[in-house]
């Protein structure tokens, strides 16, 4: 796709939207964005890279118009319609259609900028404050349906079967043999939970830089989650999941920190007993997927130094929960009263 100047992108913006302002340029890794501050507020542009299907985009604008409209405590990305009334524009772009679509910024940081700063109270505060977060987005997502989220997608839990054969690239040999037993344990009991377990259209992406948090006065506090553009039809309890997988490699006590995300999320939203007692495996399974994705890249990119750059703590949490006996992160909430 050939590159949009930050001057050609404010016309579209002008020109369809009636927005004018100071523009400048957001990295993305194949879209290009610009994030616009103008006296009406600020805004993203986002310009779609020609891979993306129309239906991808209005199933992640539809999901945040679904969310602002019954989740309205939280900041999330609010699609603004353009001119004619449309949410999503199809727009000729140096000869070829691009989508092009605007939504107003959320402020604020990143979880991962936010919390190796803070004390060990402000960050149990920012746990709960995740784990509602999610809890409301799982909600506010509860009856939601699109036909894009039925896409295959590479990092829905229910693909993990198919990079099965990714383990035997894994060099490290103690690894490999940790993620060997649990995908393969996560596997072997996919048909069971596919029977057993709530299935909804996920996000399925909140990790520590798409969950955006700012000081609301009495501490920082989860503002938003962004980034909408992994969502799939999977377990309801992946979100739950992936959320604690990023935040519990940030701390010394993982287990602890996911019971505070288990108990933020629970007080929005109730998951059946069932769901509780398999969230460890799913953390796992989450950890193993991370690390079977990031071995496929490295062993399809070998020359590409960033492919492995976030396996750090990926790996380091993977190995320290294997030694961790696996009802200790959901136990306290097993007695409770759940739908």
């Amino acid at each position: 796709m050939d590159v949009l100047t930050p001057d050609a992108a404010l016309v579209l913006a002008e020109r369809h939207w009636r927005i004018h302002g100071d523009i400048s340029p957001l990295p993305s890794y194949a879209d290009q964005n610009f994030r616009i501050r103008s006296d009406r507020g600020e805004y993203v542009l986002k310009v779609a890279h020609p891979s993306w299907s129309r239906l991808d985009l209005e199933l992640e604008n539809q999901a945040m118009m679904t969310l602002a409209e019954r989740e309205p405590t939280l900041q999330w990305p609010r699609v603004q319609l353009a001119l004619n009334g449309e949410h999503l524009l199809t727009l000729p772009i140096a000869g070829q259609p691009c989508q092009v679509r605007l939504l107003s910024f959320v402020p604020g940081m990143t979880y991962a900028d936010a919390i190796d700063a803070l004390s060990p109270a402000q960050r149990e505060a920012l746990h709960e404050s995740l784990g509602a977060a999610v809890g409301r987005l799982t909600r506010g997502l509860q009856d939601f349906h699109h036909p894009a989220a039925d896409r295959q997608h590479d990092w829905n839990l229910m693909c993990l079967p198919s990079l099965r054969g990714e383990t035997a690239h894994i060099k490290d040999a103690a690894l490999r043999a940790i993620v060997a037993t649990h995908v393969d344990t996560f596997c072997a009991q996919l048909p069971a939970w596919r029977a057993r377990l709530p299935i909804r259209v996920l996000h399925n992406d909140a990790n520590d830089l798409n969950v955006i948090v700012a000081d609301r006065g009495d501490g920082l506090q989860v503002r938003a989650v962004i980034d909408f553009g992994d969502m799939c039809t999977s377990f309801r309890l992946a979100d739950l999941a992936i959320a604690c997988t990023y935040a519990m490699q940030h701390e010394t006590d993982p287990v602890a920190c996911a019971r505070t995300i288990i108990r933020g999320y629970l007080a929005q939203c109730p998951l059946l007993r069932i769901e509780l007692e398999h969230l460890p495996s799913f953390i796992l399974a989450r950890l193993c997927h991370s690390v079977l994705m990031a071995t496929r890249a490295h062993r399809e990119h070998p020359d590409n130094p960033f492919v492995l750059v976030s396996q750090q703590g990926v790996r380091a949490l993977l190995r320290q929960l294997a030694e961790v006996d696996q009802d200790a992160i959901a136990s306290p909430f097993l007695e409770l009263s759940h739908d």
